[in-house]
């Protein structure tokens, strides 16, 4: 099968594709139901029901109870919920450094406002330590945040180790889990997380649909203020259709988990077969790494030529974490754990999904190899 002119997508890191299920569900929806689920009449209703099933798939994919969901639009206004809705003047708030930009903007935003700030550097590989965590309590910590895992580096952070540290010192403990969930065996019931957050649109679901998990207990302010929504969190008529898409690939997402994970572990060997058999010269950064993200430098091509002529051939790959795209700068995330600025600009992010083939793979290789060969000699 030939694959000249078709195009090939390998930024699953930064967003998936819908899976046709999740389209068909938003579809039916979008032309069935309309009703505002705040009504009483039926078509209110039918919008209700919708609702409170897609709350009840989210919970069982992630192991909480129905009431613990609470729908946003992403994972960014998950997380500014949390520290915004805990955080206030005087307290002190751990984090990463290379937490998510929504957690690290809003840390310079809240430390601004009174807020005290610590921010913990990751090992080489990315990863945060526990002990790092520990030595920077304080009696004013108010709440510690590590992402579950990163989304540049595709590290995995020790999650429930650091839940079990934040519980023994009575710090209240959220995760950034919109990049781990979904991809990886993920039970909110066996973590000591007090907040989670999750989106739609990393496990093919529709963008626009986020929710953030709330342990029964906790109590935050509300980020938008109006009606009652979502237990007096969220103001706003519910986002029904990308609810409903959301729902259903959270469903799709856990029930097909261990066969992802094997499809995409076979793509990634064979990706990395196909660079040493082309004699392609790499290295990959990170470790213990969630499956079919590599972070990956190829000695002497910058990153963004390597990306455009990459895209001119039809296939796609990332410079860099999405969010920090077209800025041509170092990546912090990379800076920080220690690669110097000339390595960190030849360095780019492949993320493979369950719908890519090893086709699409034999296809990538060669280009790669002569694109590479071609920025050198230039």
């Amino acid at each position: 099968m030939s694959f000249e002119g078709k195009r090939c997508y390998f930024d699953i890191a930064a967003t998936t594709p819908l899976d046709n299920d999740v389209v068909n569900k938003m579809s039916d929806t979008m032309q069935r139901i309309f009703g505002n689920p705040s009504s009483i009449h039926s078509f209110g209703q039918e919008s209700k029901i919708v609702l409170e099933k897609a709350r009840k798939q989210i919970a069982t994919a992630i192991h909480c109870r129905t009431s613990e969901v609470c729908f946003t639009s992403c994972g960014s206004e998950s997380n500014n919920m949390v520290l915004k809705g805990i955080l206030k003047k005087g307290d002190h708030f751990i984090t990463g450094s290379i937490e998510h930009p929504s957690i690290l903007k809003t840390a310079d935003f809240l430390q601004n406002k009174g807020v005290e700030i610590t921010l913990i550097q990751p090992d080489k590989f990315g990863t945060i330590s526990i002990s790092k965590i520990e030595e920077s309590i304080k009696d004013n910590t108010k709440l510690i945040s590590i992402m579950s895992a990163n989304n540049e580096l595709g590290t995995i952070n020790p999650i429930k180790e650091i839940g079990d540290l934040a519980k023994q010192n009575s710090i209240l403990f959220h995760t950034d889990a919109v990049q781990s969930f979904g991809k990886v065996p993920f039970n909110a019931s066996e973590l000591l997380c007090d907040f989670i957050s999750i989106g739609a649109h990393k496990i093919y679901g529709p963008r626009g649909a986020g929710a953030l998990i709330i342990k029964a207990g906790n109590n935050l302010f509300p980020l938008i203020h109006g009606g009652g929504q979502e237990s007096n969190l969220r103001a706003g008529t519910e986002n029904i259709i990308d609810t409903a898409g959301f729902g259903k690939a959270s469903e799709i997402a856990v029930n097909n988990l261990e066969k992802n994970i094997q499809t995409i572990k076979y793509l990634s060997a064979h990706f990395l077969k196909g660079l040493d058999e082309n004699k392609i010269e790499y290295r990959i950064n990170g470790t213990n790494q969630l499956p079919g993200i590599f972070n990956i430098t190829f000695f002497g091509v910058n990153a963004n030529d390597l990306v455009i002529n990459l895209d001119m051939e039809g296939i796609a790959i990332s410079a860099g974490s999405a969010c920090s795209a077209g800025v041509v700068k170092p990546s912090s995330t990379l800076t920080e754990i220690g690669m110097t600025p000339e390595l960190a600009l030849s360095t780019v992010r492949i993320s493979f999904g369950k719908l890519n083939t090893t086709e699409e793979i034999d296809y990538f290789i060669p280009k790669l190899s002569d694109i590479i060969l071609r920025l050198k000699s230039s």
